[in-house]
């Protein structure tokens, strides 16, 4: 057992250099209305409903998390981002229009990619049921910085598992992979990281069933320092007995027009 936590302290020590520039930062989830050109900003219900949602989202990360740690949010009402580029600009693109909000998004914010302190939730706005969700940390990997969510904003009214996508999304955006990276099936796995439609919410009632972490998931959010400073993985309290943790797995970094490729360590040994 205390190989196990040498190896995952040795685990933070690696994954807490990945970020030279902005290492002492705390990460933080930031809302985001984008408003491609010629588009009306949203009515006051989507932002109150997008706070409603993100606050929801915040208090069930603390409950995965044993109580201890749950992410921060920036502000208390949502950024609107008035684009000069029109909707066809952001649905023509391969990634869900990530890697050109991102571009506006350090503008605004005086960031790049290194000192970004933020993982954006990013809801176009007029583009129908465009995107359908995604998200993923900007420089790949645990504790390398900033993330980004995608998602429609008419998914605020339209979607009624709009909030279990969003936690599915965050996660994402926190460095989590899919559970069959691990091998787990994808349409029945517990994990929040699964397609399980039995943690569908439907609204603002939440599921029978709600997504839950498994052991790497758990492991995973422990190495991302910046975002969950208060919480620890330990295997013995968080893994089954005799249950055999599997290698990690990281998202690979983001490519992002005019900026300076991630080369940050990596990590490629598990706790056993």
């Amino acid at each position: 057992m205390r190989l196990r936590r040498v190896a995952i302290g040795l685990l933070l020590l690696v994954s807490g250099c990945a970020a030279p520039h902005a290492a002492d930062l705390r990460v933080r989830v930031k809302p985001v209305f984008l408003l491609p050109s010629g588009v009306q900003p949203p009515g006051a219900e989507y932002s109150t409903r997008l706070m409603r949602h993100l606050e929801w989202a915040r208090a069930r990360y603390r409950e995965l998390l044993d109580g201890r740690d749950t992410f921060e949010l920036a502000g208390r009402a949502p950024l609107v981002l008035a684009s000069e580029q029109p909707a066809g600009y952001f649905t023509a693109t391969s990634d869900g229009g990530a890697e050109v909000a991102l571009i506006e998004l350090f503008a605004h914010d005086h960031v790049d990619r290194f000192s970004c302190p933020f993982i954006y939730v990013v809801l176009f706005v007029g583009t129908g049921q465009w995107p359908g969700g995604g998200g993923r940390p900007i420089n790949g990997g645990l504790n390398t910085g900033g993330g980004i969510v995608i998602l429609a904003a008419d998914g605020l009214i339209d979607s009624p598992n709009f909030q279990s996508t969003l936690q599915h999304e965050l996660g994402h955006g926190f460095g989590l992979p899919h559970v069959d990276v691990y091998g787990h099936d994808m349409s029945e796995n517990p994990s929040l990281m699964s397609y399980n439609p039995r943690h569908h919410t439907n609204g603002f009632t939440p599921s029978d069933a709600p997504g839950a972490l498994i052991p790497e998931d758990r492991r995973a959010l422990a190495l991302n320092r910046r975002v969950f400073p208060g919480y620890e993985f330990v295997p013995s309290r968080h893994a089954p007995a005799q249950y055999s943790l599997a290698p990690i797995v990281l998202l690979g970094p983001m490519t992002l027009q005019g900026q300076e490729a991630y080369n940050g360590p990596e990590i490629v040994e598990s706790p056993r």
